[in-house]
């Protein structure tokens, strides 16, 4: 038990510092910390106290350290229903607010509320009982979980992780915990501990490989913020350095060029040439490779992106002839966000997708509103990204792409994340081989403003 104790509680840390903002991650971190309650009651009865009582501790330690066991089961068996299914009920809809989910988490507080002043004694915990309210909570609390609809592949993938670790557990915990007491199996949850063994460990390898609940993303994000902070510092120092440098190579090449015309030197004049061609290259990339790296300050503005993507694809008309494009745009969406950041975000991505299918193929450009975000999805059918490249395809400088004769610094992808960074959202990635790719930009609900529900549809081939 000093395992699970450990453990679960470490869970609901983890978990907390990852967004404490999020309801739903704080009530999940609720349901490890009410599980973790129940394995430490088990450590102070079956090691603490009797070690304690072995040491000849007083009378008052003992009745400190059995009311403290006591406390924290009653934690276990009441508030872990509880918080399962606040935990549903956010994970599900989580655009319920204000006055309807306080009046809900009031009601569901009832029977708990009920035994502790009415039953008695209220420790052990009548199992009986505690099974009539805590048993439906659990059932409830696991069709919302399971009945989730994610628009995503990558998030419905989290959602599938978030079924396999917490589903099982909370199920598996509430058969030991109440319905075997209630049959007169008593101690059944000290089995507990292979059920939460197998979640901690699918958690762990969740949060380093895919992610669950954002925690990876917590974790990633950090890393390339640091890794963009970085080279931003880094490019405006090496732009201004090379400037410098390369003003001195014009100066001086043109007094040897005008010197070489003026004596018909025409091999010294051919030479300096190559010299100025140099330097005028170098300074183009350094240029554009600062360019892109470099701190947005945003120009904020009401904007609609069904017009932003309009206009793009009629500028990029000549360069998608060869494609089949579909869009699909929800025209009523209004945001507050920086229009040309934007638009050269989306300009990255229907360029990049157009360059993975060179031969043809299927463009899809989509906007469209979840409960919690404004999304602008650009979904191609190209060769798609092994899953070993993509999760580097963020980092600055990584790129996927040939050389071609084409100057790519693989900093596209890397704008686009600092871009999305900047207005709060965050961009996610999902690409299967042999299937293409789907980028999506997700706009928090603080960015959005929309009026009426009508919907624009059409298609350019």
């Amino acid at each position: 038990m000093l395992f699970v104790w450990i453990a679960l509680w470490l869970v609901s840390i983890v978990l907390l510092m990852s967004d404490s903002r999020k309801s739903s991650i704080r009530w999940l971190s609720a349901v490890a910390f009410c599980g973790g309650c129940g394995a430490l009651s088990a450590v102070i009865g079956d090691t603490i106290l009797p070690y304690a009582i072995e040491q000849g501790a007083n009378a008052t330690i003992q009745k400190l350290l059995d009311g403290l066991r006591i406390l924290t089961s009653l934690f276990q068996y009441y508030g872990m229903p509880y918080s399962f299914a606040l935990f549903a009920l956010y994970y599900n809809t989580p655009s319920l607010v204000g006055s309807r989910i306080r009046f809900a988490s009031s009601v569901l507080l009832i029977p708990a509320a009920a035994m502790l002043l009415f039953v008695k004694p209220i420790h052990p915990v009548n199992y009986p009982i505690a099974a009539l309210w805590a048993l439906p909570y659990v059932v409830a609390g696991t069709l919302l979980v399971l009945f989730k609809r994610e628009p995503t592949r990558a998030l419905r993938r989290n959602h599938m992780l978030v079924i396999l670790i917490v589903v099982p557990t909370v199920v598996f915990c509430a058969v030991m915990n109440y319905v075997l007491p209630s049959l007169g199996y008593f101690e059944m949850w000290r089995y507990n501990t292979w059920i939460i063994a197998y979640a901690v460990l699918l958690f762990l390898v969740a949060i380093f490989k895919y992610g669950f609940m954002g925690v990876q993303f917590l974790i990633e994000k950090k890393r390339l913020d640091v890794t963009i902070r970085a080279i931003t510092s880094g490019t405006s120092i090496l732009n201004h350095a090379i400037k410098n440098d390369v003003g001195k190579m014009k100066l001086f090449s043109e007094k040897i060029a005008a010197y070489a015309e003026e004596t018909k030197q025409t091999e010294l004049a051919a030479d300096i040439q190559v010299i100025r061609n140099a330097s005028r290259h170098i300074q183009e990339m350094i240029s554009r490779v600062h360019e892109q790296t470099q701190d947005l300050a945003l120009v904020v503005g009401r904007h609609r992106p069904a017009d932003i993507v309009r206009e793009l694809l009629e500028q990029l008309a000549p360069y998608l002839r060869h494609l089949d494009v579909g869009v699909e745009l929800k025209e009523d969406v209004e945001l507050e966000i920086d229009r040309a950041q934007i638009a050269e975000t989306v300009n990255n991505l229907i360029m990049n997708a157009a360059e993975a299918m060179p031969k043809g193929g299927s463009l899809f450009v989509r906007l469209y509103e979840t409960k919690k975000h404004a999304v602008i999805e650009v979904r191609d059918t190209g060769p798609g990204i092994a899953k070993q490249h993509l999760k580097q395809v963020l980092e600055p400088f990584y790129s996927t792409k040939g050389g071609g004769g084409r100057l790519n610094f693989g900093l596209g992808l890397a704008y686009c994340y600092n871009v999305m960074n900047k207005h709060g959202g965050k961009m996610e990635i999902d690409s299967e081989i042999g299937k293409g790719t789907a980028v999506s930009l997700y706009f928090s609900r603080r960015r959005r403003g929309t009026h009426g529900t009508n919907q624009g549809a059409d298609r350019r081939g």
